[in-house]
């Protein structure tokens, strides 16, 4: 969360109800429970964010339980979500033609989530805060290349991956109304990219998990449809 300890804790608070009464809704419609726990893995992500923003504000920043909340942080944020969304809209899916798009979508997630993960990881520095967001630098990224052109064709492919795979699948699914969280979750990317640049992933993270509160009533929407 990109405003303080309270406020990363606060949304992890309210993830996981929605997400606990998303998974009440889908419970006769099993297809729809990875979605549904959807806000539940948002809400650890806050949680480990809040973790960071208590040591850092404290000083500790070299105790294990700051390196956790850090690397917990990272791993939903860089590996997690490329692979899940795809996922978890898959397994909802019913339409043949869609299930094998979401596939290559996971596909490409897997690909791009675990570049990104190797890349930034055993690199990163740690958090720190800058103007009230919280930056996790990597140095010389990716993988201490220092050909700028080279690095930036690199950087390149792996955001683009990592953004077709968290954002594409939400347009591909055939459930109503799921397009309504690609086109916010792409909003969020795009102020983002333009106002929080550099803690990119801590802001963004932080519009697709507010994004996820939706999710509760789509799937609210599509089983009042099916009973």
């Amino acid at each position: 969360m990109c405003f303080s300890a309270g406020a990363s804790f606060g949304a992890a608070t309210g993830l996981s109800i929605i997400s606990l009464l998303s998974l009440h809704k889908a419970s006769h419609t099993k297809k729809l429970m990875p979605l549904a726990a959807s806000p539940l893995f948002f809400a650890l992500q806050q949680a480990c964010e809040g973790i960071v923003w208590i040591t850092l504000n404290n000083g500790d920043n070299s105790s294990i339980l700051y390196w956790c909340a850090v690397y917990g942080f990272l791993f939903c944020a860089c590996l997690w979500w490329p692979i899940w969304i795809p996922y978890a809209l898959n397994a909802a899916e019913t339409v043949y033609v869609r299930k094998k798009l979401l596939f290559i979508m996971q596909c490409i997630g897997i690909i791009s989530g675990i570049t990104l993960f190797i890349s930034w990881v055993p690199y990163t520095t740690g958090a720190h805060i800058i103007n009230h967001h919280i930056d996790y630098p990597v140095t010389n990224y990716p993988f201490n290349i220092t050909n700028t052109l080279i690095s930036w064709l690199i950087t390149g492919i792996i955001a683009t991956g990592y953004c077709v795979a968290t954002i594409m699948p939400f347009f591909i699914s055939s459930i109503a109304y799921i397009w309504i969280i690609g086109i916010a979750t792409s909003i969020g990317l795009a102020a983002s990219c333009i106002f929080y640049y550099m803690a990119l992933p801590s802001v963004w993270c932080f519009f697709a998990a507010i994004s996820s509160v939706l999710l509760y009533f789509i799937i609210k929407k599509y089983h009042d449809n099916n009973i």
